[in-house]
């Protein structure tokens, strides 16, 4: 999987799960193909986080836990996480 199609799909499996796309400033960000931020302005809660793990395992295929979500910092680390969990 690619770069560019991994955050895609993690993306849109925080839109599926998360309130992020309300903040104008976050959601173009998180639209920008080369869009990263800090994922604490995600403002994120312990359900979002395991409603967005399951999101993105049905997305990507990449069983990840809240625990790997929970040591991100950024949405790119997530994308990296993604991608080698995928091979």
């Amino acid at each position: 999987m690619m770069e560019a199609e991994a955050r895609r799909l993690i993306v849109e499996a925080l839109h599926h799960t998360a309130r992020s796309f309300n903040n104008p400033a976050v959601s173009e960000r998180l639209q920008a193909a080369d869009g990263d931020l800090e994922l604490a302005e995600l403002e994120l809660d312990s359900l979002d986080l395991v409603e967005w793990s399951v999101e993105i395992e049905k997305q990507t295929g990449a069983a990840l836990d809240t625990a790997d979500l929970a040591a991100a910092k950024r949405l790119s680390d997530v994308v990296r996480t993604v991608m080698a969990k995928t091979g």
